[in-house]
């Protein structure tokens, strides 16, 4: 007997019917959806929700036979290279990495947007970040740090969703004048309603557990329109990770990201009040549509008092984040010399008078 399976159109999850609601829910992200919709949905893809188009056999034969998969037996990190890359170092603690073996062709990405900046160029950009920071560590700068500098391909899950916004607020419109010895304010108080459908397209979710997602953020916005599709040639020169959070586990993400958006849209629309209350908000992903992708960052780890500090470039555009380190003897030398400039300012004022 075939067991029939209905999937979630944004996450792939099991989808069941809920009597109470009368609602299909998905068990693992919670959408929900009527069965108007749901077979609307059903009739318009039929991958059952999950539409990332997975490689062909050949694409999946060439990715496994031609990339090395390598193991950080310090944190634990997934290193992919090309077949060319016998040693190597991982970029996140800069411990030294072992082969582990080919990859399944399933890591296969789609697409990907190859380097912009070269490993020269990325220095020259990181030595006039650090130009005017004053209290950098010594070798926060030094050739042995600078040769740290990694190439990598960033695995980012980019989702296509179709969404449902609703707000109701409270409007208010307040008109104060002066008549004789008294100030009169009217308030009119109105419901106002907003509703819209909306389509996005490539919002974007990095997936390595590794990387800190507010960094990856911060890289943002990527230019779409020079993605091209995966080749293997892309990652010669470069490492690239594997990604180890499914697009089901990227969705709260990609969910927070659509609600402020589609909110921030419908209360554009609202105009000619004094002053509008938001009281009842609710956006509703209906249908996602997902592309598994490599990004290019220069990173870069340095360790500092015990504590790990990130470096990150975005490889197209050259934008830079980071927090750097303070140097404590440096910060302490300062201090002292303050005071000893603020001890003979004192004295020289004191003998003056």
């Amino acid at each position: 007997m075939d067991v029939v399976q209905f999937k979630c159109p944004n996450c792939g999850g099991s989808v069941v019917f809920d009597p109470k609601t009368q609602k299909h829910i998905c068990e693992f992200c919670m959408s929900d959806f009527t069965e108007e919709e749901y077979n609307q949905i059903r009739s318009m893809d039929n991958s059952d929700g999950d539409t990332y188009t997975v490689p062909s056999g050949e694409e999946q034969k060439e990715f496994n036979d031609h990339t090395n998969l390598y193991i950080c037996d310090s944190c634990g990190a997934e290193i992919i290279a090309d077949e060319n890359t016998a040693a190597t170092f991982c970029y996140y603690c800069h411990n030294p990495v072992a082969l582990k073996g080919r990859l399944t062709g399933e890591c296969r990405p789609e697409l990907i947007i190859p380097f912009k900046y070269t490993k020269e160029q990325t220095i020259d950009i990181y030595k006039k970040w650090c130009g005017k920071k004053w209290f950098l560590p010594k070798d926060f700068t030094s050739f042995s740090q600078l040769e740290k500098i990694t190439g990598l391909y960033v695995p980012f899950w980019l989702a296509d969703c179709s969404v449902n916004a609703e707000m109701h607020a409270e409007g208010r419109i307040i008109d104060s004048f002066r008549s004789g010895d008294y100030q009169v304010t009217h308030t009119k108080i109105y419901s106002v309603e907003r509703g819209a459908s909306l389509e996005y397209r490539g919002v974007p979710a990095d997936g390595s557990k590794k990387l800190d997602d507010k960094l990856m953020d911060s890289i943002e916005p990527f230019n779409y329109s020079e993605f091209v599709p995966f080749s293997m040639s892309y990652l010669s020169g470069f490492f690239a990770d594997k990604y180890d959070v499914s697009k089901a586990e990227v969705l709260p993400r990609i969910q927070r990201r659509i609600e402020s958006g589609a909110q921030d849209i419908l209360m554009s629309d609202v105009k000619g009040y004094t002053t509008v209350v938001p009281d009842t908000k609710r956006t509703r992903i209906i249908r996602t549509k997902w592309h598994y992708t490599m990004l290019p960052v220069w990173f870069m780890t340095y360790k500092y008092g015990g504590k790990n500090y990130y470096f990150a470039m975005n490889g197209q555009t050259g934008k830079v984040v980071g927090i750097p380190p303070i140097s404590i003897p440096k910060l302490i030398g300062l201090a002292v010399g303050l005071f000893a400039a603020i001890g003979i300012i004192a004295g020289f004022i004191g003998g003056a008078i």
